[in-house]
């Protein structure tokens, strides 16, 4: 079975959706990020659960040490 899930990103601040197998929570390729004021279509089946997280200002504006 197949479940789309759509990502609105409303409030200025751009969503990450980040594919994960199921029960260990490993990445998997599947993902990306919704721009602010778009939205987009993700999939998931019966070996992967998708983590949705909004992105903060401060995420975006960390410098790398």
């Amino acid at each position: 079975m197949t479940t789309t899930v759509t990502v609105k990103a409303n409030h200025g601040w751009p969503v990450k959706a980040t594919g994960v197998k199921v029960g260990t929570m490993e990445p998997t390729n599947y993902g990306g990020v919704v721009q602010p004021g778009e939205q987009r279509d993700f999939h998931c089946h019966s070996t992967m659960d998708l983590i949705v997280h909004e992105i903060q200002p401060e995420e975006t504006n960390a410098n790398p040490s």
